[in-house]
């Protein structure tokens, strides 16, 4: 009987840890790599909804310009003041890695968002824009444009990287399941703007009759768009690619992209709190295909403690919500 009424007691203490876990004094410090420029001020807005849906008090703290140094002094500001977890954007991920496991060992929970913290003790990352996903994103939004035929292009940065090497082969993944597409060739331009340009008047030039334009890197899109509007054909070739919005903005509302794919940073920046909180509360990590509320289905690889946000596809209607 003794030992039956110490396994309840241990319950009980148990459970309520658990409300003491999840009740609304949670705190959880959000650290980006600078303040002030659009991208992590969407960034924020992301964390103050996170905070509003889940009941919690999110503090979004960084230095006003990149600074490793002034960085780390953030940091262990949020340490020394107790918050319960950490979600962070390093700027020297080797500088943060000693940081990260002390903080660790306290019990205080380190996570990536963004960029994240690659090569140290991080738990998971929140991110977007998964390569192989992407891909497959744009290969079949391009393909049903051009109604599965006719030729089209590959644009991408360089060669060497293995991320966009992930993207590409995806796409050509998908386009290979078309017999009536044509790939015409992958032109990289080393995420040179100039360089993609002139390649994407060159293609047409050779191709009059082109179908569409598939990019795994951001310069892709608007240098497809350009060389398209030169030529007199915006709207009437496809363009197909990963893409910052202000950058697209007008050729969205115009029409003459309909597949630019954005990354929302304050999706990725929920899914990072969101990610913090379960584990406080729980001690779960993500798994495929768990639904994270206003961030959507994330990309989950869990051998890569990754998850990444769903893409957003940028339209008249949304493009002007993002000022990056």
């Amino acid at each position: 009987m003794k030992k039956l009424w110490c396994t309840l007691m241990f319950m009980f203490f148990c459970l309520g840890l658990v409300c003491v876990v999840g009740a609304k004094d949670i705190e959880i410090a959000v650290i980006p790599l600078s303040l002030g420029h659009p991208w992590w001020v969407r960034c924020e807005e992301g964390a103050k909804k996170a905070a509003q849906d889940l009941g919690i008090k999110v503090v979004f703290t960084a230095p006003e310009r990149e600074d490793a140094a002034r960085q780390l002094d953030f940091f262990n500001d949020q340490i020394n003041r107790g918050v319960d977890a950490i979600v962070l954007a390093a700027v020297d991920a080797e500088a943060m890695a000693k940081p990260i496991a002390d903080a660790i060992k306290k019990d205080i929970p380190i996570f990536g968002f963004d960029i994240g913290a690659p090569g140290t003790e991080v738990i998971w990352t929140a991110s977007g824009w998964e390569p192989t996903q992407s891909g497959v994103n744009i290969g079949k939004g391009l393909a049903e444009e051009i109604g599965y035929k006719g030729k089209v292009a590959i644009l991408t940065g360089g060669l060497g990287s293995p991320f966009l090497a992930k993207r590409q082969q995806a796409i050509e993944r998908v386009l290979s399941e078309y017999p009536d597409i044509t790939i015409v060739g992958v032109f990289a331009n080393d995420n040179d703007y100039e360089k993609a340009l002139s390649q994407c008047e060159s293609i047409l030039q050779a191709h009059p009759d082109l179908a569409g334009f598939a990019s795994t890197v951001t310069t892709g899109v608007p240098a497809a768009v350009q060389a398209l509007v030169n030529a007199g054909l915006a709207g009437k070739v496809a363009v197909w690619g990963v893409a910052l919005p202000k950058q697209n903005a007008e050729a969205v509302k115009k029409g003459w992209v309909k597949g630019a794919l954005a990354l929302d940073p304050a999706q990725m920046t929920y899914l990072g709190v969101k990610i913090a909180y379960n584990y406080l509360v729980n001690g779960s990590l993500p798994e495929p295909g768990q639904n994270f509320d206003w961030a959507g289905i994330p990309v989950t690889i869990p051998e890569e403690r990754f998850s990444y946000v769903p893409d957003t596809l940028l339209t008249p209607e949304n493009v002007d919500i993002f000022d990056f």
